[in-house]
C-alpha cells in the first residue's frame, strides 16, 4: 500500500535537514521527568498541542496501516474536541487533549479498504490517552484507559492514582542522544524513549526515536516523527520483535466511525 500525501506534503516550501537545539537546552542524556520537573513546568495551554514533530489538532485524525506475517493492523488515531483535567494528587487540573486510538486485525488481510473493515472486523483494541504539553514544546503522556477484544485493561493508568507518574512522549526541544520516562505506573506502564537520531525522509527532517519497556524484554519500537520546521506527524512505526514490521501513515482527516459505547473512558478514573 502507498503511503498518500498528507498534510506536510502540502506545504510548498519545505526545510532543509537542521536541527536547532537552543542554548542551555538538554544536550543529551537523561531528561528529567520528575515531579519536581512536572511542577517547575508551565502547562499554560497546555491542551493545545502544537510541538512541531507531532502535532494534534483538535478534531483530525491519522489512519495506520501494517502488513505482517500475522496479517493486516489499521490503527486510527483521533484528536478529540474534548479535554479533561481530572488527574489526581499533584497533578490535579493539568488540562490535557483527550486522543482515542483504536485497532483492528485483519488476520486474513481480506480488506483493502478501511470502511469494509469497520463495517465486518470487531475492535482489537480501544485506548483513550492524554497528552499535555509544556511551554517549552513537551508532550507530556498523563495516562491512559485502554480495553483489548478479550476485556483486558492492563496498562492503563492515570497521573497521581495509585503511584503512577507521567512522562513525556515527545521532546519540544530533542538532541541526539536524550533518553526519557515516558509513563511510570510500576508493573503495569514502564515505558522509556530515546532520540537516536535525525534523518532525511522524502524531503522532510525526521526525528527516529526508540521506545521499549521492561515489562515486554525484546519488544523494540522505531518512531519516525517527520517535520517540515512547523508541523510534524508520526509518519512511521518499525516494530522490532521477531520478524520486523513497518507501520505507515496511509491518510488523514478521514471520516471517522463513532467511538464504541460502554468502557474504555475518556476521562481518567482512580478507584484507590
Amino acid at each position: 500500500m502507498q503511503m498518500i500525501v498528507n498534510r506536510l506534503g502540502r506545504k510548498a516550501v519545505l526545510l532543509a535537514l537542521v536541527t536547532l537545539v537552543p542554548a542551555g537546552a538538554w544536550a543529551g542524556g537523561r531528561v528529567d521527568t520528575s515531579l519536581d520537573a512536572f511542577l517547575a513546568a508551565d502547562f499554560t495551554d497546555s491542551e493545545n498541542i502544537t510541538n512541531t514533530w507531532w502535532t494534534l489538532p483538535a478534531a483530525s485524525n491519522s489512519l495506520y496501516f501494517a502488513e505482517g506475517v500475522d496479517g493486516c493492523e489499521w490503527n486510527l488515531v483521533e484528536v478529540l474536541d474534548s479535554t479533561t483535567d481530572g488527574f489526581f494528587g499533584p497533578y490535579a487540573g493539568t488540562e490535557a487533549r483527550i486522543i482515542l486510538d483504536r485497532a483492528w486485525d485483519d488476520e486474513e488481510c481480506e480488506y483493502d479498504n478501511f470502511d469494509d473493515v469497520v463495517a465486518n472486523i470487531d475492535l482489537a483494541e480501544t485506548t483513550y490517552d492524554w497528552y499535555s504539553q509544556d511551554s517549552t514544546g513537551n508532550i507530556w503522556y498523563m495516562g491512559e484507559d485502554t480495553l483489548d477484544g478479550e476485556g483486558d485493561n492492563e496498562g492503563s493508568f492515570a497521573a497521581g492514582c495509585d503511584g503512577a507518574e507521567p512522562g513525556i512522549v515527545v521532546l519540544g526541544m530533542p538532541a541526539k542522544g536524550q533518553s526519557y520516562q515516558q509513563e511510570l505506573y510500576e508493573d503495569e506502564a514502564e515505558d522509556q524513549g530515546k532520540v537516536l537520531n535525525f534523518v532525511n525522509m522524502d524531503g522532510l527532517t525526521c526525528m527516529k526515536t526508540k521506545e521499549w519497556t521492561p515489562l515486554e524484554p525484546g519488544h523494540v519500537e522505531h518512531k519516525f516523527y517527520c517535520s517540515d520546521g512547523d508541523i510534524g506527524m508520526l509518519s512511521l512505526i518499525e516494530e522490532l520483535k521477531g520478524k520486523t514490521k513497518f507501520v505507515e501513515l496511509i491518510d488523514v482527516d478521514i471520516a471517522a466511525p463513532a467511538p464504541p459505547a460502554g468502557p474504555p473512558f475518556a476521562e481518567p478514573a482512580c478507584d484507590d
